[in-house]
């Protein structure tokens, strides 16, 4: 899939931008598998998952949409997602450095913020039983080898750039 035409200016905040192109490429992060609200407004929360986005992309990390960041939201391939720890992570899992690193990678993804404690706690078990209704998982509130993969992985279209 090719990006649409980027129109200008570019997406940023300060000040923020409402306009039907944020509402398009919020949709298109959305699409992908980030957890963005579709509302038009370029805000705090849309420069923050851009930024995310960005860096995730090895992009200039500066949370403005402008013309790369714009056709990498449509062209960029999937992220490779890090190796899933040996076993399912669940609930009471303590000081767990694999819990940690997915705590992390959701919050960036834009799900609420999650104490990135490393804990299994009740919070991270309600997060991880949302992104699998999001992601159409089987709704477990386990982390097991896909639930694991979906907190990095994005649906993009054949051909994305390499």
């Amino acid at each position: 899939m090719t990006a649409p035409h980027f129109q200008p200016p570019p997406l940023k905040f300060p000040p923020p931008t409402q306009t039907a192109t944020v509402r398009q490429w919020q949709q298109q992060l959305r699409d992908r598998g980030w957890h963005i609200t579709v509302d038009g407004d370029y805000r705090g929360e849309s420069k923050r998952l851009c930024t995310n986005f960005q860096k995730e992309h090895r992009l200039d990390a500066d949370g403005i949409v402008g013309p790369i960041t714009w056709k990498a939201t449509w062209e960029a391939s999937s992220t490779k997602p890090p190796q899933a720890p040996d076993r399912t992570l669940q609930k009471g899992d303590m000081n767990n450095a694999d819990v940690r690193k997915w705590q992390q990678q959701v919050n960036n993804r834009g799900w609420p913020d999650l104490s990135v404690d490393g804990d299994f706690g009740p919070e991270t078990e309600a997060i991880c039983k949302d992104m699998q209704r999001f992601k159409g998982l089987p709704v477990t509130g386990k982390i097991d080898r896909q639930t694991w993969d979906e907190a990095w992985l994005e649906k993009v279209p054949v051909g994305a750039a390499r």
